[in-house]
């Protein structure tokens, strides 16, 4: 009897090795219904979280385009798949998917979306099938730079490729190739014998070539040499030849492919460290610059150059030219006479070595052309003589010793049709470098001699010197001892008439004040206009009741100073507000505070800073309008300290002030407005400033007439252990 087993399709959907997920077409919910393992696995998701949940929540559109434009591709396809009944298939898809460190991972996916169909054939779920293609993108990516590379380095002309027939001893190259040996292209792309390309290689490298290509061809080895070309032009090129002979079955010798890379650069350096090498050797040789310079000019020729001058100022500040080099010794006589013929040089020219002298800096001509040429020359003379120099490049750079330019040195490419690269300037500027060191050295060596034949005077002149340091610094000392003593008994007297004011002046103040009130209480109707006397007497006493008491708070900001503490600004100034209630009703104010910070400062200075200023916000309200403040505050960095501030503001709708009288309002017993107008003394905000000033703080404000004023305080919120809060 046959034995019948149903297929668990649950089973079989997890054990899928293609990653899958499924979902409702609850659009746009798109519920999640299941998930296999192959899909948690590589989208590192939990299906039992993930399972009932809309798919956008647990896999949110990351993408760049929904970022940007809020269209989602993967929406637009479940919903096509709804429309159409047919499977869709993605471009590839960049989704990044989470690690466990918080971190995202680049992931690349290739998608398709497919229907289930219920017995009506409606789309009832759609299953998404998801392969993970990170790796492919990567290699694809990778290749395609490496393409780029290549591209890159073949268009710039530093590589070339050839390919010699061994049987018809025809190479054909690419114009890369051609360039570098200064050969025809169209005849180098057709092909040409070996002995073209051979006889364009430089005559000195010329015999070493043919015996390795031969050596080569007998080997079967890699090919590889670096040798230089020698292009009609008479300029030079530093090539490595890298190749491999093809051979057939019998190992006969077919073709001979290879690759050409120009090196010139790279060769053209080691030239210029090694001079550079050779160059510091002779500039320590000697402490005679000039005939240090000299040695230096001849070492250039004709490594770097094929003429080499160097100029000086001497010490009448004439121009001297004190080093000429080429390799031919009669170019060099003949150059020095020119020189003679033509005479002092004029130094206002706009370019060249008068330019360089002049204005401290380069001159740099990496390839001079027959136009530049026309265009420096100054008669029909000077031109047939430039055009019979031929020459290539010039480099012209400073001596500067102590920021002052002393000279030049001027190097020319002719003969070996060399052109200067932003290397050779570098080096050439290495190079006036050193030599302004060596230059520099010699004159400290002059000054050295002449110093050590004034050191015994000198000496002499220091012991005296010393002695009558000593004298005076036992005299200063003694008068800091007694400035210390008076400055202490000054902050003494000065506490003592705080004490006196406080208590002696202000007890006749209390009796005036008492003796008028029993007058007015008792005498009123027989006093008449003495009413009028009366009451100015006791409105002058209370107004010096006030001014000793503002005086006294201006003077305790020090005197009666505590030790800095953590003081949080948020209870300050609930605990001011408090004290300024009933001020704060009567003039139906508001007062709003942001959050403020905790600073290191002395709490009861802190307090009276904010109920000054505060109060003063209060007091300059403009009529028919009820006062509103505004206190908040920012912590910024002091750029050029480094100190972290507290920033705090206190702003309000009042009757505002002119910005000019900015400096008034901060000094001591001055004021805008009359005593009729606004009471007070004028020592207010004089008081906050000191406030500021001894936490080591800045303090003002900005304001126009009638648009209120905003106080500006800057106040430091630490302060380092030991440092002294009294300044």
């Amino acid at each position: 009897m046959a034995v019948t087993q149903q297929l668990d399709y649950q089973v079989v959907f997890q054990s899928l090795p293609q990653a899958y997920i499924a979902f409702e077409v609850d659009d746009p919910t798109f519920t999640i219904i299941a998930e296999n393992e192959a899909h948690a696995r590589i989208a590192n998701s939990d299906p039992d979280t993930a399972i009932g949940k809309p798919v956008f929540d647990v896999f949110p559109d990351v993408s760049e385009k929904y970022q940007r434009t809020g269209v989602s591709d993967l929406l637009e396809s479940f919903r096509k798949v709804i429309r159409t009944g047919k499977m869709d298939i993605m471009p590839v898809l960049k989704y990044d998917i989470p690690k466990k460190n918080g971190e995202f991972e680049e992931r690349f996916w290739r998608v398709s979306h497919h229907p289930v169909f219920d017995e009506n054939g409606k789309v009832a779920v759609v299953y998404q099938a998801t392969e993970d293609i990170t790796e492919e993108i990567k290699t694809s990516h990778e290749l395609a730079r490496t393409q780029q590379r290549l591209n890159e380095a073949l268009s710039s002309g530093v590589i070339g490729t050839w390919l010699w027939d061994i049987a018809t001893d025809k190479i054909i190259g690419d114009k890369y190739m051609a360039a570098m040996f200064g050969i025809d292209i169209d005849r180098a792309t057709k092909g040409l014998p070996l002995s073209a390309f051979i006889a364009a290689i430089h005559p000195e490298d010329r015999v070493r070539m043919e015996k390795e290509v031969q050596k080569i061809l007998k080997s079967g080895k890699v090919f590889e040499v670096e040798y230089r070309t020698q292009r009609p032009d008479g300029s030079m090129r530093w090539v490595l030849a890298r190749g491999r002979v093809e051979r057939d079955a019998n190992g006969k010798a077919l073709q001979f492919p290879g690759v050409l890379i120009d090196i010139t650069d790279r060769k053209l350096v080691e030239s210029n460290l090694s001079f550079l090498a050779k160059a510091g050797t002779a500039l320590s040789a000697s402490l005679d610059y000039k005939k240090t310079l000299q040695a230096i000019a001849k070492l250039a020729i004709p490594t770097i150059a094929d003429w080499c001058t160097v100029d000086v100022f001497d010490d009448n500040d004439t121009l001297q030219q004190v080093a000429i080099a080429h390799k031919d010794p009669a170019k060099v006589k003949w150059a020095i006479e020119l020189r003679e013929q033509q005479g002092p040089r004029d130094l206002t020219e706009p370019t060249g070595l008068p330019k360089v002298l002049r204005t401290g800096d380069y001159e740099f001509y990496p390839m001079i052309s027959d136009e530049l040429v026309v265009a420096s020359a100054k008669s029909e003379k000077e031109l047939k003589l430039l055009r019979e120099l031929g020459l290539s490049a010039i480099i012209i750079v400073p001596l500067i010793v102590e920021n002052r330019t002393v000279g030049a040195i001027t190097l020319i490419s002719a003969e070996q049709k060399r052109y200067y690269t932003k290397n050779d300037l570098e080096m050439a500027q290495e190079l006036a470098g050193r030599a302004s060191v060596a230059i520099a050295n010699a004159g400290l060596y002059e000054a050295a001699k002449r110093e050590l034949a004034a050191r015994k005077r000198l000496e002499e002149q220091l012991r005296i010197a010393n002695e009558e340091l000593e004298r005076r610094v036992e005299e200063r000392t003694a008068q800091l001892e007694e400035t210390n003593v008076n400055l202490q008994r000054s902050n003494q007297e000065l506490q003592d008439f705080a004490y006196v004011a406080s208590h002696d002046l202000q007890e006749p103040l209390r009796k005036i004040q008492a003796f008028g009130n029993l007058l007015e209480e008792e005498y009123a109707p027989v006093l008449g206009e003495g009413q009028d006397y009366l009451k100015r007497m006791r409105n002058a006493a209370a107004r010096m009741s006030a001014l000793i008491e503002d005086i006294l708070s201006f003077s305790r900001v020090t005197t009666k100073a505590r030790g800095f503490t953590k003081v949080d600004l948020n209870v300050v100034a609930v605990e001011v507000l408090e004290d300024l209630e009933t001020r704060i009703e009567d003039t139906r104010a508001t007062i709003q505070i942001q959050r403020l910070p905790t600073i290191d400062a002395d709490a009861m200075q802190i307090r009276q800073l904010l109920q000054n200023l505060i109060s003063n916000a209060l007091k300059f309200h403009k009529t028919g309008t009820d006062p509103v403040v505004k206190i908040s505050a920012t912590k910024e960095i002091s750029h050029d300290k480094g100190k972290k501030y507290c920033r705090l503001l206190i702003e309000d709708n009042g009757v505002g002030f002119e910005e000019k009288y900015l400096d008034r309002i901060f000094a001591v017993f001055q004021r805008l407005h009359s005593r009729d107008s606004y009471e007070g003394t004028g020592i207010g905000l004089a008081v906050c400033r000191k406030i500021v000033e001894r936490h080591g703080g800045s303090i003002t404000a900005t304001s126009k007439p009638g648009e209120g004023a905003t106080f500006i305080i800057y106040l430091p919120v630490h302060h380092k252990q030991g440092e002294p809060y009294d300044r």
